[in-house]
């Protein structure tokens, strides 16, 4: 077997310098990869933030392969800032597959269970009383595209630009200084700093990062989310309708396919999660998620995840409807809305199963093979 090179440029030890500690000092610089990740280690580095406003994550440690064609993207989905993930190997380590990872990619997966690789330029580790800590704050989330200012004022300087679906934390103000900035809300990112973003642009956070810590091999993901909430693992959808919709599945419904509308016009992006692209499958797992609700980020129904099949007709709006490699969800009234890679619209828009409609699509209704929705306790929600 050929030995494995530890080669690391300076500006890759750098990276994961500033991700492990916060800066590159000389003594961290002139470590050996091997010395970067046992200090990783000793930290107990098991946990990550994504520091960017779209961190990648690949399905293979590499980011690009070769295709029939010619070299495609490995890209599998994207992390949105702020958001969380279990760190399963540092960068340069070897994986549970044997796999030696470069000094600048770790392997990860997502606080909804989606593994994957990512370079670590695009995170922060994070030990877990810290992480713990953060998840404790109050959290809201960029409702569209936004910039967080130094200042409460247009005039201020930009410290950050997030897209829809990132993460901040918001700082509780005394009385007095909210009302002199009205409209606008004091925010603080992931490396500390405090910024302000305006009112209008933040939603609230309606699901949770806990599964982070309970996620294991072998363990579905729901059981690892219940674990941390206490609850049955067949509860955790009806837990959050009692929470943030009065229990109510219309309003539920609803509010699923609202979100899912506020991707209106964003362009396709294989693997993408983001206003500034995204996938079918990302599309339809963003929706549930802001509302509360975590499924399978693909485009394929799989066990430990809250779906199951229903009946085509008995489809509901909220449902997500499932073709062979592609998924829509249902808006009602015969129309889907979904994120559609064709050249024709190459984005999130809206068709119909009815052929009177003229936004009907027959090649997708020839190929479609399953409704599936979110359940609890075996019973359609």
């Amino acid at each position: 077997m050929k030995k494995k090179s530890w080669n690391c440029s300076r500006q890759a030890k750098q990276s994961l310098a500033d991700t492990v500690t916060g800066t590159a000092d000389g003594a961290i610089l002139s470590m050996r990869p091997d010395e970067l990740l046992q200090l990783l280690g000793e930290r107990n580095m098991k946990y990550a933030l994504f520091s960017v406003p779209v961190g990648t994550i690949y399905d293979l440690p590499q980011p690009i392969k070769e295709g029939e064609t010619g070299p495609v993207s490995t890209i599998g989905d994207e992390g949105l800032y702020g958001q969380a993930c279990q760190v399963c190997t540092a960068p340069g380590g070897v994986t549970a597959a044997g796999v030696h990872l470069a000094p600048d990619v770790a392997e990860v997966v997502s606080f909804y269970g989606y593994h994957g690789y990512v370079f670590t330029r695009e995170l922060q580790f994070i030990e877990e009383a810290p992480l713990r800590d953060y998840l404790a704050e109050p959290m809201v989330l960029a409702g569209r595209a936004t910039d967080v200012l130094n200042l409460p004022k247009v005039q201020g300087v930009r410290m950050m630009e997030l897209e829809r679906g990132g993460l901040l934390r918001r700082v509780a103000e005394a009385p007095e200084e909210a009302e002199a900035h009205k409209g606008w809300a004091k925010v603080r990112l992931v490396d500390g700093r405090v910024g302000y973003v305006r009112d209008v642009a933040l939603e609230p956070v309606r699901y949770e990062m806990s599964a982070v810590f309970s996620q294991e091999e072998g363990l579905p993901f729901d059981e690892a989310l219940a674990k941390q909430k206490g609850i049955p693992a067949a509860e955790l959808v009806q837990e959050a309708l009692n929470r943030w919709y009065g229990g109510s599945e219309e309003v539920f419904r609803a509010a699923v396919c609202e979100q899912a509308r506020k991707y209106m016009g964003t362009e396709y992006r294989w693997g993408g999660k983001s206003g500034r692209g995204i996938d079918c499958s990302g599309l339809v797992s963003s929706a549930y998620m802001q509302c509360g609700v975590l499924i399978y980020r693909d485009a394929s129904i799989v066990e430990g995840w809250p779906m199951h099949e229903v009946p085509f007709e008995e489809k509901k709006p909220g449902d997500a409807l499932f073709f062979p490699g592609h998924v829509a969800l249902y808006l009602g009234g015969g129309r889907y809305i979904h994120s559609t890679g064709a050249a024709v619209s190459g984005g999130v828009v809206l068709n119909s199963l009815d052929p009177a409609d003229p936004l009907y699509r027959e090649d997708l209704v020839k190929c479609l093979n399953a409704w599936e929705v979110s359940f609890e306790n075996g019973r359609r929600i």
